[in-house]
């Protein structure tokens, strides 16, 4: 079996993404103190679980027919990981989050449409989140959609482990894509 570069491509980010954030954040996961300037202290933390739900490609745009031009419908499932840094002041307070999402898309269709998405962002104490960053969808070896990335939720902590439910919106000059996602994540303690 032939790989094409689209997914020695996607393997690449996926091993980068996977063992970069073990050996960097390794001293992060014990969710140790740091000093932040005049006096304030800050606890930082790794999290990372699985993600699935589903994209739509709302109405009959470009993004849309694409799509149906692959093979694939306006609503495609998606599997895939999260990967969470926290930095949030001691004490409580907002957290500061940024994730990386790699995800695989289309099973049901029989076709595996690779995706990954960066998102920074903030989340309150009652839980409630809000974010942006890019992302990258890889169609087929030729289209590659590229968009901004803005996404919104409610996390639920349950002690070690967060129950997230976020909505994202990704939008482009070709189209808007919307997402549901849910899954949960876990602490990562030092290793």
């Amino acid at each position: 079996m032939r790989i094409s570069w689209m997914w020695r491509a996607f393997l690449g980010i996926m091993l980068l993404i996977t063992a970069c954030p073990v050996s960097v954040q390794a001293q992060a996961t014990s969710g140790r103190s740091v000093a932040a300037g005049a006096g304030a202290q800050l606890v930082e933390s790794s999290w990372s679980g699985p993600r699935m739900g589903f994209m739509i490609a709302p109405g009959s745009g470009s993004i849309s027919r694409n799509l149906e031009g692959h093979g694939l419908g306006s609503v495609v499932s998606e599997f895939g990981w999260q990967i969470e840094h926290r930095v949030a002041p001691v004490g409580g307070g907002p957290q500061l989050v940024t994730e990386a999402v790699p995800l695989l898309g289309g099973v049901e269709y029989g076709k595996l449409v690779p995706s990954i998405t960066g998102i920074m962002g903030v989340r309150f104490p009652s839980g409630y989140e809000v974010g942006m960053g890019p992302s990258l969808t890889v169609v087929s070896e030729t289209t590659v959609n590229k968009g901004l990335v803005i996404a919104a939720g409610k996390s639920i902590d349950y002690g070690s482990v967060c129950i997230p439910l976020n909505l994202a919106v990704s939008t482009n000059s070709k189209g808007t894509m919307v997402s549901l996602m849910v899954g949960y994540a876990i602490h990562r303690t030092g290793q």
